[in-house]
């Protein structure tokens, strides 16, 4: 049985990240915000295959699909580019606005890369200018790099064999994500993905979740920059974290 399709929302960093809520996207039939195209280094974009299983699904594509290349987002946040994301978040909320979009789930806070945090932020950012105007947004996140279990679990999705069958056929499309999954239920067995788990976020202002004083992101551009792959390493501190602030602590400030 479909659920409730009106006004909700999917913002995701990448295309890919409808897969680990592919039946959520079938149900709810979100409207969908991609903030990069995926390309990575080789500047190959993956969004065809995601605008191919969204439009399967009947969900609806926003006009902020790609709006980054990869490469891209990656200057922003290095050289803390305020106004390009205040445009992108700008954009992001008259959508929501015209669109009367009362839900909203994406990214989770995570630590594994920086992008996929900085799409939760500006999330988070909208969820907050919102209720300033008196208005309640349901707001939801989701684990990419971990998985998923019922402590994560405030909307819970069971699939049967028949969802889990095209949830994998979907992965397909997607080279290097099929053979993730395939890795994953190689090691975890399928039942783990048999199960979607939302998280209902309580405090949009919460900037960090990961335990160690370095989140995983940092750690690997460091090793990057030490092989000479990279040139410089983006940094919690002195790069996601002012962003962080500006967006979600000072929503009406001005970047210093």
């Amino acid at each position: 049985m479909e659920q409730s399709t009106k006004n909700v929302a999917l913002v995701i960093a990448h295309p890919g990240h409808e897969l680990r809520v592919f039946r959520f996207v079938e149900l709810y039939k979100p409207r969908v915000y991609v903030l990069t195209d995926g390309g990575g280094a080789a500047g190959k974009s993956r969004l065809h295959n995601t605008k191919a299983i969204l439009e399967k699904c009947g969900a609806t594509l926003s006009p902020v699909m790609g709006y980054y290349t990869d490469k891209e987002i990656y200057r922003v946040i290095l050289e803390k580019d305020y106004a390009s994301l205040l445009n992108l978040g700008k954009k992001i909320l008259q959508d929501f606005e015209a669109n009367n979009i009362q839900m909203v789930a994406g990214d989770a806070i995570e630590g594994y890369n920086p992008s996929h945090d900085l799409c939760r932020y500006l999330i988070n950012r909208i969820v907050l200018l919102k209720e300033k105007e008196g208005v309640k947004l349901s707001n939801f996140d989701f684990l990419l790099d971990g998985l998923m279990d019922k402590s994560n679990g405030d909307l819970t999705i069971q699939l049967d064999d028949l969802d889990f069958e095209r949830k994998r056929k979907a992965a397909e499309g997607y080279a290097e994500l099929a053979f993730e999954l395939e890795s994953a239920i190689r090691r975890y067995g399928a039942q783990p993905f048999m199960t979607e788990y939302l998280r209902k976020v309580e405090d949009p202002y919460v900037l960090t979740s990961w335990e160690n004083s370095v989140p995983f992101y940092e750690q690997y551009a460091m090793e990057k920059v030490k092989k000479g792959v990279y040139g410089k390493a983006i940094s919690f501190h002195e790069h996601l974290l002012p962003m962080a602030q500006y967006l979600i602590t000072d929503l009406y400030g001005v970047p210093t």
